[in-house]
């Protein structure tokens, strides 16, 4: 409940400021349904004991409760929903409305939602000495190495993904040749997390 009302209250605030002249019933059934499938989402827990499942079926749910909403949407005229200042601005520098939703997408999925995934399936291959010490520095490392994927695709920069591999690896290196096992699963994390971004930013 805390969260949904935090969330809520954020989105609410979010509307207001940037999307002034969105209705309040799309509003209200995004805000609403968040609350609604996070709190499912709780009571699922103590039923399904499979967290990987109750979080992959939460984000399905949440995509297709957007993606309802967006689909009644799609008679509204698009520039009428947003703050004529903020329309100002876009235009000032030669960004399209369009454009800047895509990104703001893209950069969002790019980071926790990603981070959280990879996470649940590396959960079973993590090696016996590795330390929990740099889980942040690592996710961190994990968002911005997606992020400058992203950029490098977006720019057709295809080979500059490879010297972005190349950085990562090099500070991990003296781990990598000396423990087979933290090898491995490093290779598995850095895959997924190349992989999920070549996704996103193909489809998004």
């Amino acid at each position: 409940m805390y969260h949904a009302v935090v969330y809520g209250i954020t989105a609410l605030l979010f509307f207001i400021i940037f999307l002034p002249g969105l209705e309040v019933k799309y509003a209200a059934a995004f805000i609403f349904s968040h609350g609604l499938i996070d709190m499912l989402k709780y009571f699922c827990r103590h039923w399904v004991k499979n967290d990987k499942m109750v979080f992959c079926v939460d984000q399905c749910l949440h995509f297709l409760t957007i993606a309802v909403i967006v689909y009644y949407m799609k008679n509204l005229d698009r520039d009428s929903l947003v703050r004529i200042e903020l329309q100002a601005f876009l235009d000032a520098f030669g960004i399209s409305l369009g454009m800047s939703a895509a990104w703001t997408a893209k950069l969002l999925l790019l980071h926790k939602p990603v981070n959280i995934l990879i996470a649940y399936i590396l959960e079973g291959y993590k090696p016996p000495k590795e330390e929990s010490t740099d889980k942040k520095a690592g996710r961190y490392m994990g968002t911005l190495e997606r992020m400058l994927i992203a950029v490098c695709i977006y720019l057709n920069q295809y080979s500059s993904i490879g010297l972005v591999l190349t950085a990562k690896s090099i500070a991990r290196y003296d781990r990598i040749t000396k423990e087979p096992d933290f090898a491995e699963y490093y290779l598995l994390g850095t895959l997924l997390s190349t992989i999920s971004a070549v996704c996103i930013s193909v489809i998004v």
